[in-house]
């Protein structure tokens, strides 16, 4: 059986689409995916995503930041883009994508905050982000007698979400 290929989009590739990219690569379900993740003007991780992200034990710190249109070619069974500015420019870039996911992530702001402030964000943010990965792509536990064990792969929402109402 083939993985299912998943792509996090988000502007920099810097915060949100690393934080995804880590979590869900850390969580037993990743067993059934091929993650990777990508921005639209890539920079180097931002050390906050860095710092929170092994709080949970989560090493992004190794991230190499990669653009969305190094991928346009290729296909994925889902992407998923964790800001507004860059749903359409995914969409048109990646044409042969099976499903579009969005949920708008604000990423966190630097400017005039403390370094508990600036930290407390990017754990709120990677927490926020943690809840809703695990509503995309719950893991079953494996108890005898419950699914045979198996783990139950894919998003239990339609092919296209906005996230937020």
């Amino acid at each position: 059986m083939k993985n299912e290929t998943i792509l996090f989009i988000c502007s920099f590739n810097s915060v949100r689409s690393p934080m995804a990219e880590g979590i869900l690569r850390h969580r037993d379900v990743c067993r059934h995916y091929t993650i990777c993740s990508a921005g639209i003007a890539p920079v180097r991780v931002r050390p906050g995503a860095v710092a929170v992200m092994q709080e949970m034990k989560i090493d992004i710190s190794d991230h190499l930041p990669a653009s969305l249109y190094q991928y346009r070619n290729e296909h994925f069974d889902y992407v998923i883009t964790l800001c507004n500015n860059v749903r359409g420019t995914a969409e048109e870039v990646l044409t042969g994508g099976d499903r579009f996911i969005h949920r708008d992530f604000v990423s966190p702001s630097e400017i005039g905050k403390t370094h508990g402030e600036i930290l407390e964000e990017y754990r709120k943010l990677r927490d926020e982000i943690g809840v809703w990965l695990d509503e995309l792509f719950p893991a079953v536990a494996s108890a005898p007698g419950k699914n045979n064990g198996e783990i139950k792969a894919g998003p239990t929402i339609s092919p296209i979400s906005t996230g937020h109402a």
